[in-house]
């Protein structure tokens, strides 16, 4: 091994997913194990830090109570060189692999103790069977290993389709629930932590408003303490090292990383985890801390400072929404660090820098307006609910608690929208529905919304008209259209709903228009805004928060109903939407 021994240290820090999905994963793999023919089956799944962690294993209390939780480095050749594939598995038998490959088998995963057997195609202690899980670009989410064949035999062609035919829905399942972690549990997370940022006073300077962030995302997060440490700033606790963090912390922003500090160990830009340094440890010691969740703050290449998220002892392991969170919001930190900063260095120059001075002053003032029509939106809500003010600092907690939740609850609905309208094997319960009356409940229900922002709603509706489809998601798809024309319409603007009889493909129907003076959509964007997830590059249009599913959902909805839907828009001028569907499905499909 030589020099390759500190390579060959399994890798811990951040940890994948949370207990709901390692549950789900866990049932999946007992499923597998019982119907494969294999007393043992387990799962690893991708990090977002390229090693792969044992997230669940049936069949083996000893190899559950030896891997789970725990990573390795990613190395395919290790399966793939001495593997012979069999129907989408590699088996790795025991008589193929050198000296160096089963010393990395032996650390990295399970042997079990087999009875060893005079039969010639018998299964070997040493043998491996294993199954690369994608998606459908290709890239790797996940692997799946089976261990001790019941018959006490090596897979052949045949076995091996027989038990693809048992499992091979179970793959699929395993990559749909990874990548839920890589993007919608990622999306929930990043939107809950900014919603934390921007409940944030605007206007103040860079001490208190660092002060009031921690604060709203201790609230809004599972965290214990949040602490920002800039660039050039002196922490009496961390003396002298505080230019030794700094050089250290310099080096992980220009990998775009970040560090994992627990009382012995630390994790972050190597593959391997290094002691803490005693000064680390002292004020994790004092403070409670277990884990520290430390991200530079940078604009490009700059360094600003360092965010610190704490964990009390006995916390969970940061998991990667988590870290992806913590990594957006300082990106998001760093804007408003950078910009407090020039905004100090033209104080100085005013006399000679003025026109600079104005140009930065009305930066800011558009930065703090946008600030503050999100905390105008709550705090109309919250009057109509009843007025009730939170007396106190508790203000700030309360603000990003509701709004996270808000924001939760729509990430949900939407998932579980997108989910029901994209499954081929539910077909909704079809019943008259009155397509004027939603066009007008829902203009109803936003109109105070839509009021708040200085939103003009016009409606043009024939009443009575009446298609054959699924209530609530017809309800959804005209609620999708009319919020996202309210998000991206300025103060001052029209939105104009219209609802008029139509032909579609020949056949009675009806044509909803939903038309707005918003900011419009680029050309290049226009093909993909149906896209699930999918958020346009347009900086003007990212400032607004969202999910990418809202547009999803509303093709998804008007295909189901045997319609269309389509867009035109004018960037800088206005958007429109139209859905078009038939009074009834056709009928060959009833």
């Amino acid at each position: 091994m030589g020099a390759d021994e500190s390579t060959w240290i399994r890798p811990r820090g951040q940890a994948w997913g949370n207990e709901a999905q390692r549950a789900v994963l866990h049932a999946i793999a007992e499923d597998v194990a019982r119907r494969s023919g294999y007393k043992v089956a387990a799962i690893e799944a991708l990090r977002s830090d390229g090693n792969l962690e044992f997230v669940a294993i049936a069949g083996s209390p000893e190899a559950r109570a030896q891997l789970l939780g725990k990573a390795a480095p990613l190395r395919l050749e290790k399966i793939v060189a001495f593997g012979t594939r069999i129907d989408g598995w590699i088996h790795i038998p025991e008589e193929r692999v050198d000296d160096e490959t089963r010393e990395w088998m032996a650390r990295y995963g399970h042997t079990p103790d087999i009875p060893e057997s005079d039969l010639a195609d018998a299964w070997r202690a040493e043998d491996r069977l294993v199954r690369l899980l994608e998606n459908p670009d290709g890239e790797l989410r996940a692997t799946l290993y089976l261990d001790e064949p019941l018959d006490g035999l090596r897979p052949t062609p045949a076995s091996v389709a027989a038990m693809n035919a048992e499992i091979e829905v179970m793959f699929d399942a395993v990559v749909s629930i990874v990548e839920r972690e890589l993007y919608g549990e990622q999306v929930r997370m990043v939107t809950q932590a900014r919603t934390a940022l921007q409940s944030v006073r605007p206007g103040l300077g860079v001490g208190d408003f660092l002060s009031e962030m921690s604060d709203a995302m201790v609230a809004a997060m599972e965290v214990d303490y949040v602490d920002v440490l800039l660039a050039g700033q002196r922490e009496p606790a961390l003396e002298p090292y505080t230019p030794f963090l700094e050089q250290h912390m310099r080096r992980v922003l220009v990998r775009r990383g970040h560090l994992i500090v627990e009382p012995t160990q630390t994790w972050g830009i190597t593959t391997t985890s290094v002691p803490t340094p005693e000064v680390l440890y002292d004020i994790m010691d004092r403070r409670g801390i277990g884990s520290w969740l430390l991200v530079p703050i940078g604009m490009g290449e700059e360094y600003l400072g360092t965010m610190g998220l704490g964990r009390k002892n006995g916390g969970p392991r940061w998991i990667d929404s988590e870290i992806n969170a913590a990594i957006a919001v300082a990106a998001d930190v760093a804007v408003t660090v950078f910009d407090a900063r020039l905004m100090e260095r033209e104080r100085r120059l005013n006399a000679e820098l003025r026109d600079i001075n104005d140009y930065r002053r009305d930066m800011v003032n558009t930065l703090a307006h946008e600030l503050r029509n999100p905390v105008s939106v709550l705090w109309t809500h919250l009057d109509l609910l009843g007025q009730e003010q939170v007396p106190g600092p508790l203000g700030a907690s309360v603000e990003a608690m509701d709004r996270a939740t808000r924001r939760i609850e729509d990430m949900v609905a939407d998932l579980m929208a997108l989910a029901a309208a994209s499954d081929p094997s539910l077909t909704p319960a079809l019943a008259p529905v009155d397509v004027s009356a939603c066009v007008l409940e829902c203009a109803e229900f936003l109109a105070p919304v839509a009021a708040a922002e200085g939103i003009d709603v016009r409606l043009e509706v024939t009443e009575g008209l009446v298609v054959e489809g699924e209530v609530a998601g017809l309800q959804r798809m005209v609620a999708n259209l009319v919020s996202n024309a309210i998000k991206y319409t300025a103060a001052g603007g029209t939105i104009t709903l219209t609802l008029v009889p139509d032909r579609v493909e020949g056949r009675d129907g009806v044509r909803f228009t939903c038309t707005d003076t918003g900011i419009g959509i680029d050309e290049d964007d226009l093909a993909h805004l149906f896209t699930p997830f999918f958020r346009s590059a347009d900086p003007e249009a990212r400032r607004r928060p969202g999910t990418g599913l809202g547009l999803a959902i509303v093709e998804r909805v008007a295909t189901l109903h045997h319609g269309d839907v389509e867009v035109a828009s004018v960037r800088g001028e206005g958007t429109t939407f139209t859905v078009r569907l038939p009074l009834a499905p056709p009928a060959d499909v009833r």
